[in-house]
This record gives C-alpha cells, structure tokens and sequence, in this order.
C-alpha cells in the first residue's frame, strides 16, 4: 500500500537547493556580490544531474517511490476484431503499472517487451493471452492488451502509470534520496 505521507513534491527551485546541501555546496553566501564571466555554471550542470537522475528513478524505482496516476480518461483504445486493444499511453507517462479492460477476471501488472517469450506468443491466436489471463505487451508508448472476448465492445477501465508531474515538479519517495549520487564532476 503506498503511503503519500513520505512523497516528497519539490520545484526545480527546491530540488536544486536540495542537491547543493547535498553536494556541500551551501549555505551559499548572500552579504556580497561577485561576478565572474569564467566561472562554470554550477546550476546548469546540477540541473542536467537532476533531470537524468528523475528520468532514470522513474524509469527504474520501485512503484511505492513514485508518482503514479490512473490515465484512463486520457486513452483511446483500438479493439481489433481478435479482441487485442491497441492503446497509445499519454506522452507524461513514463512506464504502466497496472491495467484492466472490464471483460478481464484481474489486472495486467507485468508488462512484456515485443521480443521477450511471451510478447511474441502474443502472435498465435492459440497462445495470446484472454479475458482469464490477460497479457500486456509495451513497445514504447503503445500498449497491446491481449485480449478481450468482447471484440469491438472492449473497454479499458484502469490505466494506472508512472507518470511524469504535469507541473514540472520532482514527486518521489523519501526513500528516493538515497539514490542521489555522493558526488558530482564540476
């Protein structure tokens, strides 16, 4: 069960204040002035630290340390005739979590590469997976959900992704912090 209690929601402001303390680069000094045109931009390269690393923590974290949505009222799905649902996941989605289609008997909460074993069983009618066994395959950002015995009437009910803020800002676990790296090349 996830516990947002612990989900920290920071601006860019915030989190690049939090990487310097953390990198031992403050206090910064605020009584004086100085100005240097051959200095290196210091924010810059954190803020390019800081947005591999969010990218690779959502990419890669556990579910529990990250902000995770239901989409499904941003999603169209394509039912083919065999009952297999094509849907194309919003672009602020970063990997799927969990999905249902109202026919199925559970959610689908592993996602397949179109390569692996089971992506490509997908392929024979006789192997796909079915409203008792669903199978999801994810190539990019377009989902395939195997399959649904109601055809054309098949309906996505749950969407739930690791999603990017819409607003820009950094969500994650508490427990995230550990992951920020020791040091940084300046």
């Amino acid at each position: 069960m996830r516990s947002k209690a612990l989900m920290m929601n920071l601006t860019e402001a915030e989190m690049l204040e939090l990487w310097k303390l953390r990198f031992n680069m403050m206090p910064a000094r605020r009584d004086c002035v100085v100005e240097r045109v051959d200095g290196a931009d210091i924010d810059g390269k954190l803020m390019i630290d800081i947005r591999q690393w969010y990218a690779t923590l959502l990419a890669t974290a556990p579910i529990e340390w990250l902000p995770v949505e239901d989409v499904v009222g941003d999603v169209v799905a394509q039912v083919s005739v065999n009952g297999v649902i094509s849907v194309v996941m919003p672009d602020r989605c970063v990997r799927p979590v969990a999905w249902h289609v109202k026919s199925w008997a559970t959610d689908v909460t592993q996602f397949h590469s179109p390569d692996s074993l089971v992506g490509r069983q997908q392929t024979v009618e006789w192997l796909r997976g079915c409203d008792a066994r669903p199978v999801a395959v994810v190539n990019g950002n377009v989902l395939k959900l195997y399959s649904s015995s109601d055809g054309i009437k098949a309906a996505v009910d749950k969407a739930q992704c690791v999603v990017r803020p819409a607003d820009g800002s950094f969500q994650f676990s508490e427990e995230a912090l550990s992951t920020i790296p020791n040091d940084t090349a300046i």
